[in-house]
């Protein structure tokens, strides 16, 4: 267990930047229905901000209305873009 919070303590940018990011996405995403609590004219563009971790979960979106599996989609493009950010930002851990 120590080595997974030093893990994210010397990735502490990584992640909250990761976390915005696609975090925003996938609220995009969950808003892209007309019928969605919170659709307005602001998903487009947080969808054309976040198009390289949202595009397959908007695909699928698309064909299906489900939540559950873009929820799931855009939890590995987390995870994703969590490791390749933590490639390039390091801090050290204190």
């Amino acid at each position: 267990m120590k080595e997974i919070t030093s893990f994210l303590k010397s990735r502490k940018w990584a992640l909250i930047i990761s976390i915005l990011y696609v975090g925003t996405g996938t609220l995009a995403v969950c808003s892209a229905y007309g019928s969605d609590p919170l659709y307005g004219e602001w998903t487009l563009y947080a969808l054309l901000v976040t198009f390289p971790v949202s595009i397959l979960s908007f695909g699928y979106r698309y064909a299906d209305p489900s939540i559950w599996p873009v929820l799931l989609i855009q939890f590995f493009m987390f995870l994703i873009t969590f490791f390749i950010l933590s490639l390039f930002i390091k801090t050290k851990a204190r």
